[in-house]
């Protein structure tokens, strides 16, 4: 088993937000309003989104990581199965690994692992009982897909042209102008919930 990473996850606070906003734009792009949302949304303690940063020893963010639990309706709509000839089994309550982006000098060291098992950890403790993601497919040796795969989730489709079939995502690292980039959604049940 690989040593922990040198980092410390902490819940995203106010302080962090620029930073973590500006390493979502540089790793992954899309669009401003969007960014800005899902930050408010995980600053919120009353909403369902939450945020985790990594913070190298000198107190920098290396690493950001989303998570939001979603009812049927919503998961439907995050994962843009109505555009797409896809048949997922949803239910009531989804748990939805959002963006994870980590610093490239930072990749490779166990952060984007520590990531996935902390929203595990967070979803088995909500009693989420099944959890869904997207993996852009990027120009890079490692992404997401292998994080997915590693922690069990198992690929449900590949969509060729994903973002540019599901929404427009500006500003794209790999393409130029909107992106038309392939991505896998992924899904694994979770422990049935507990019982209280």
């Amino acid at each position: 088993m690989p040593d922990a990473p040198p980092v410390r996850l902490r819940p995203l606070t106010d302080a962090d937000a620029p930073a973590a906003e500006q390493l979502w734009a540089d790793r992954f792009g899309g669009a401003p309003d969007t960014r800005r949302k899902w930050m408010e949304a995980a600053l919120d303690p009353a909403h369902s989104a939450t945020a985790t940063v990594a913070v190298a020893p000198h107190d920098a963010v290396v690493g950001v990581s989303f998570l939001e639990v979603g009812n049927r309706r919503y998961t439907h709509q995050y994962l843009g199965l109505e555009a797409l000839d896809v048949d997922v089994s949803l239910a009531s309550r989804n748990g939805l690994f959002h963006l994870t982006c980590v610093q490239a000098d930072w990749e490779d060291r166990g952060v984007g692992t520590a990531f996935y098992e902390r929203r595990l950890e967070q979803l088995a403790d909500r009693n989420v009982p099944c959890a869904f993601g997207i993996a852009w497919h990027r120009p890079a040796p490692v992404g997401s897909r292998v994080l997915f795969e590693k922690h069990d989730f198992t690929r449900i489709a590949t969509v060729e042209h994903y973002y540019a079939r599901t929404s427009t995502r500006p500003h794209c690292p790999a393409c130029e102008g909107p992106c038309t980039c392939t991505a896998s959604l992924y899904a694994r049940p979770l422990a049935s919930p507990r019982t209280q």
